[in-house]
């Protein structure tokens, strides 16, 4: 009962309420393989959330029973579990490693699903690496697999993630046509997460293209969404976005308020490029504000933390 209840919020992407039904489920659990199963499926919404930190820890233990009781098809799977947690609390290099490793093996047993994935995560990978043609390819890749599948979902999110890297090297249009792919695809899901997704890249398209009362309509439904999930970390970058379009149009209060909002709800979270950024953002206002010196301060610990975590490309700018 638990176990179904959790299958679907999860599938609605409400992941909170997810994760107390999955904590149930394992309460009464005996099953090894279903235990196994609830674990990893739990370590996939920490991860989602934010808290890639819990994350990791489901999916170390995962590997260690599957090793103790020889049970390979999910060491395979916690392994693919921890290359995502990895890529979320942003080790990026561990993270490919275990892609690329994976990427061949799917490649290998004919797993067209598994490899629309893997190569879906590894577009998203390269992307933060500033790999773009990698990026593009991978994510290519992820839409071939998933047609031969007839997968609606992970080809929806692989034209996301070909959206997100056509944005950041400058095709904006492709960016946008390929969100409308994804939104067409998401029409007729119960998906909350996906669609939210879909609007904060659409939203983040238009405020690269300028059409920032267009953006601005896109991240409120993206907020509506995100807040509907409770998924922090994605609704901090959703008030970051409010923030930046607010401050092109002058707004700069409005867009303080939506930054302290950004902050406070990237603080719960491992998601270090998204404080980072909001602390730049942050400083921009109070300079334009006139509080130059504490402005400095908080642009000087941004970059302090920015070199600190590897963050050397403009990319967090466009997540």
């Amino acid at each position: 009962m638990f176990l179904k209840k959790a299958e679907k919020l999860q599938a609605q992407g409400l992941f909170k309420p997810a994760i107390k039904q999955y904590l149930l489920a394992l309460k009464k659990e005996t099953v090894l393989e279903t235990k196994l199963d609830i674990m990893l499926s739990l370590a996939s919404c920490y991860r989602t959330l934010g808290e890639a930190a819990k994350s990791l820890k489901l999916v170390c233990e995962v590997q260690k029973l599957s090793q103790d009781f020889e049970l390979d098809d999910y060491l395979i799977l916690a392994l693919q579990e921890k290359a995502m947690a990895l890529r979320a609390g942003g080790e990026l290099w561990e993270s490919l490693k275990i892609l690329n490793q994976l990427f061949k093996f799917y490649t290998d047993v004919k797993d067209f699903a598994a490899l629309s994935y893997v190569a879906w995560a590894l577009g998203g990978v390269y992307r933060l690496q500033g790999e773009f043609k990698k990026s593009i390819k991978n994510f290519n890749i992820a839409i071939v697999n998933a047609k031969k599948v007839g997968d609606k979902s992970s080809l929806a999110y692989a034209y996301c993630g070909l959206a997100g890297v056509s944005r950041i090297s400058g095709d904006i249009d492709g960016c946008i046509n390929n969100y409308k792919l994804a939104q067409n695809l998401f029409a007729k899901s119960n998906d909350n997460f996906g669609k939210a997704y879909i609007n904060c890249g659409m939203a983040n398209g238009l405020r690269q293209k300028g059409d920032y009362k267009l953006a601005y309509k896109h991240y409120l439904l993206a907020d509506k969404l995100y807040s509907k999930i409770d998924d922090k970390a994605d609704l901090g970058f959703v008030k970051w976005g409010k923030a930046y379009v607010l401050a092109k149009q002058g707004k700069i209060k409005q867009a303080y308020t939506e930054l302290k909002l950004a902050e406070k709800l990237f603080a719960g979270t491992d998601e270090v490029r998204g404080q980072i950024l909001t602390q730049l953002s942050l400083a921009n206002c109070i300079y334009v504000l006139g509080d130059v010196k504490k402005a400095d301060k908080i642009y000087d610990n941004a970059i302090k933390q920015a070199r600190k975590e590897n963050l050397y490309t403009y990319l967090e700018t466009f997540t």
